[in-house]
């Protein structure tokens, strides 16, 4: 099997069919978290039965243990510097912020589609995010129209209030 490259790769374009093997193995081997560098470049891959590390373990300062429901494996690249695509004025920027404490979630459940993706048009009042506190899934809205251009929080991370948590632009 031709899971890992015999050279390292000497730019910061990742071959998507061997990532593509990589989240094959992950789920062939139902392995909790598969962690691959290549040069300045660091693929991490986790499986179904990945969690992460108890919090009071990392941040022992005023927090609270996380238990997330299985997902869907995840890729992470590191070592590549996202290009921008366009350059927006900050004026025209607006922060969707976290309005408590708790954990970020994307979509609605495990299996369904994320609320928006970078590029996706929202409204005002749009739901574009849930955060779990306290076994309550807390709806996020939009306040304003526009274009998500980022989404700052990835899904399962601990958020604390007035984190960013999406940025748009504003189209209003």
């Amino acid at each position: 099997m031709d899971y890992l490259r015999e050279e390292p790769l000497s730019s910061p374009i990742v071959d998507l069919d061997w990532v593509r093997q990589l989240v094959k193995l992950v789920e062939q081997e139902d392995l909790a978290e598969l962690i691959v560098r290549q040069g300045e470049v660091t693929v991490i891959v986790r499986g179904r039965s990945y969690r992460p590390a108890n919090f009071f373990e990392v941040t022992p300062i005023s927090a609270f243990p996380v238990s997330l429901p299985a997902l869907e494996p995840v890729v992470e690249v590191e070592g590549i510097e996202p290009q921008p695509t366009t350059t927006v004025p900050e004026e025209r920027l607006f922060h969707i912020t976290a309005p408590l404490t708790g954990v970020f979630y994307s979509r609605p459940r495990p299996d369904a589609p994320p609320f928006v993706t970078v590029g996706s048009e929202v409204e005002p009042e749009q739901v574009v995010a849930l955060i779990e506190a306290m076994k309550f899934f807390n709806e996020v809205r939009s306040e304003v129209k526009g274009i998500v251009r980022e989404i700052v929080a990835k899904d399962g991370q601990l958020v604390r209030h007035g984190d960013t948590l999406i940025v748009l632009e504003r189209t209003d």
